[in-house]
């Protein structure tokens, strides 16, 4: 730091250095050792803002609201849970988000697609990986890819870390694309 005239100046590079550094303090993801945070109410909603899922951590139960009216409730909480434009249908993701026990198995289910509380299909892990070798191994779990929701065309997608988008029908479940994506993370 020099001195002007009693007002401290801080170099441009210590200035960056600073902002880089709080910057990747504010924006890292939890490191895969540690736990996931317990469970807490939250709430989702569709793309088009007319639905929201409520997710009470407590008494384990979500209430979908139509423009903030009772719709529907089911039992459970979830993680990673998301809601489709129709107000019906919802995707919950793997109970561990994108880090996979060491002991998975190979019906483990990564993604469960649901109408109102009927499950329509459980993924099980065996048909959204082909290549378990090479999952990226982490602190006490194995990264598998990631849910990142709706597409355009109100299909669900997942990306693998096999640098695959893989896109499903939300009322059948069913597969119906795979790209090559490269796995950003």
């Amino acid at each position: 730091m020099r001195s002007r005239g009693g007002i401290g100046v801080f170099s441009a590079p210590a200035v960056a250095w600073a902002l880089a550094v709080l910057a990747l303090a504010l924006t890292r993801e939890p490191l895969a050792s540690e736990p996931l945070a317990p469970p807490a109410d939250q709430t989702v909603c569709s793309p088009n803002g007319l639905y929201c899922a409520v997710m009470d951590a407590e008494t384990k139960q979500t209430t979908v609201l139509r423009e903030g009216r009772p719709h529907w409730q089911r039992s459970g909480w979830f993680r990673d849970a998301f809601l489709a434009d129709d107000g019906e249908h919802l995707v919950v993701g793997y109970r561990g988000l994108d880090l996979l026990n060491w002991d998975y198995r190979p019906g483990t289910v990564l993604l469960s697609f649901w109408r109102r509380d009927r499950l329509i299909r459980a993924v099980p892990f065996a048909e959204v990986i082909e290549e378990p070798a090479r999952l990226r191994p982490m602190a006490g779990h194995f990264l598998w890819g990631r849910t990142l929701g709706f597409d355009k065309s109100g299909r669900f997608t997942v990306e693998t870390v096999e640098d695959r988008r893989l896109t499903f029908d939300i009322t059948t479940g069913a597969l119906v694309a795979v790209e090559p994506h490269p796995f950003r993370r």
